[in-house]
């Protein structure tokens, strides 16, 4: 199952750290232990997102995957998506898609 998010905007020029938070996906007693990223851009080429470590949520479980995507000036701008799997300590996998709008170039 998929948990889809709106992220929030960025510049074709700047680097933003997005969160995707499982909170809401974890069942009790269950934490994220790793997790990639995929870029899907509206069109062109895909970026290579960074994933970071995981970060505790509010209750002290590990749940949050803050992941970076550095952008350059000739990304086509429009909605462009993360999808971050996480892999959990029950041998599950869940995932949040995150939209987020490249709007102003610069």
């Amino acid at each position: 199952m998929a948990t889809y998010k709106f992220a929030g905007y960025q510049s074709t020029k700047e680097k933003r750290t997005w969160r995707g938070d499982f909170t809401d996906d974890l069942p009790a007693g269950v934490a994220v232990t790793s997790a990639t990223a995929t870029h899907i851009p509206p069109s062109g080429s895909a970026l290579t997102p960074t994933v970071h470590a995981i970060e505790n949520n509010s209750g002290g479980v590990a749940a949050i995957v803050p992941v970076s995507l550095d952008l350059i000036g000739s990304i086509v701008l429009g909605e462009h998506y993360l999808d971050v799997v996480a892999t959990l300590n029950n041998a599950q996998a869940e995932k949040v898609h995150l939209r987020m709008l490249i709007r102003v170039n610069s």
